[in-house]
């Protein structure tokens, strides 16, 4: 008896281990399996290293952006149009890790995660086309405009959440491409998307943010003024302005980017506030764009106090802003406080591997915060920027001329959305280091919204 009874303990054991063995197998292959079938070795997939056979990327209007046959890569005919999107569908040798051809690369090979990849005649099948939300000409507009300049553009859909321009530069010709290593300074970055993956100060186009702020919390806000000679004693230290702006409203201080003015009205606020609605907008948090996730911009006021905390209003201390996720953010005020996120892909198939809902609402303003930050935002274009170089798209913007030191020229941002029922677009732009917000990445969002409304 005593006999049986170990005998059973231990197959007992041996029960249960395979149980768990089982279970823990399960549970890595759902979560690892894409990237087990990818690897070169898989000779389903690939011959001497190389994707046989793969679905093909298009843009949305249909055009071939790149198609693999028989381990040969072919791109675009156009070179300015595959120039443009080189981020957006990555080089030969996947070096471009946001690009279709490595984030979604169980999705082109035709694999997934119930059927597995098939072969026929002794080989994989051709894979599953992928439609991108680009528009290929309208990034070929953007890539023109930044004109070499290291920086990013990107457009949205704020209502289907559907990015329609995302550009990076520096890029390069995927199909004919350059020795990098070369010239690393003319190419330093090159493989990184600025917009998903790059985090910059965001100077005055964080003001929004305060200004959202103030609306909510400082009774009478909208009548109070705020005096400006031009800079502002706090303790020991200066906040300056580029010029002295006199009695300002919130309103014109927002139009005139005046950091006096926001000093103040951040000292009102307090940190906790500042950082409430900073972490509202998305800062200091990654979104996920079909599963790619954003570098997470940086708001931390928590030990900041007295100047610090002013230059963290006015957007400066320590402050970084993610593109794509500040344009989200614009988005949302275009949206009475709804956050639409961003999306690169086309009508999804049964088994796709993307764990992010397309098009996922989140509210980060209330609805009456986001119209009168919205009807600001439209009064900066009017007041300050000039309507006559934004004509017919009625803009709503903010400018941005981020001060990086090091005697380094500030980073030029521009940001908004059009109030337009028939074009809900949300934009931003960044050019590294190129000076003045309104007047460098200003006239860059003009050309390119312009050719966004004419393609429709």
């Amino acid at each position: 008896m005593k006999l049986l009874l170990r005998r059973t303990t231990v197959l007992l054991i041996f029960s249960l281990l395979l149980v768990f063995g089982l279970m823990a197998f399960t549970a890595r292959y759902f979560s690892h399996a894409s990237t087990w079938v990818q690897y070169p070795a898989n000779r389903h997939l690939y011959e001497d290293g190389k994707l046989v056979s793969s679905g093909t990327v298009y843009d949305r209007t249909g055009r071939v952006l790149v198609k693999t046959v028989d381990g040969a890569v072919r791109y675009h005919e156009n070179q300015a149009v595959r120039t443009a999107v080189m981020h957006a569908t990555g080089d030969p040798h996947g070096n471009v890790v946001t690009g279709a051809q490595v984030a979604f690369r169980d999705r082109l090979s035709g694999w997934n995660i119930v059927q597995g990849a098939f072969r026929s005649s002794g080989r994989a099948d051709s894979g599953r086309d992928l439609t991108l939300t680009l528009d290929a000409e309208l990034c070929a507009v953007a890539h023109r405009e930044l004109g070499g300049r290291r920086g990013t553009v990107g457009v949205y859909n704020y209502e289907t959440g559907e990015i329609l321009c995302m550009v990076s530069t520096p890029s390069i010709d995927p199909a004919n491409p350059p020795d990098v290593q070369a010239d690393p300074d003319k190419y330093e970055g090159v493989y990184i998307n600025r917009f998903l993956s790059a985090a910059y100060t965001p100077g005055s186009v964080f003001k929004t943010v305060t200004a959202s702020a103030a609306l909510d919390h400082l009774r009478g806000i909208g009548e109070k003024t705020y005096r400006c000679d031009g800079k502002m004693h706090i303790g020991e230290d200066v906040v300056t302005c580029p010029s002295a702006h006199g009695e300002v409203t919130l309103e014109q201080a927002l139009a005139r980017s005046c950091n006096v003015a926001f000093a103040q009205i951040t000292l009102e606020l307090g940190a906790g506030t500042l950082q409430k609605y900073a972490d509202q907008a998305g800062f200091n948090s990654r979104l996920e764009v079909d599963g790619i996730k954003t570098t997470a911009g940086r708001v931390d006021v928590s030990g900041a106090a007295g100047a610090d905390l002013a230059w963290a209003g006015i957007g400066q201390y320590t402050n970084t802003a993610n593109p794509l996720n500040f344009m989200a953010y614009m988005g949302a005020i275009a949206n009475d406080g709804v956050r639409v996120t961003p999306r690169i892909l086309g009508d999804e198939g049964f088994f796709s591997t993307v764990t992010s809902p397309p098009g996922e609402k989140t509210r980060v303003l209330s609805a009456d915060t986001a119209g009168k930050l919205g009807e600001m935002m439209r009064n900066n274009t009017i007041s300050a920027y000039g309507e006559e170089n934004f004509r017919g798209l009625e803009l709503c913007a903010k400018s941005g001329t981020a001060q990086v030191g090091g005697g380094k020229r500030p980073h030029a941002w521009f940001a908004g959305f059009l109030d337009r029922e028939d074009f809900p677009l949300a934009f931003v732009v960044v050019i590294e280091n190129g000076g003045s917000g309104t007047g460098v990445a200003g006239p860059v969002a003009a050309n390119v919204l312009q050719a966004a409304v004419a393609a429709k």
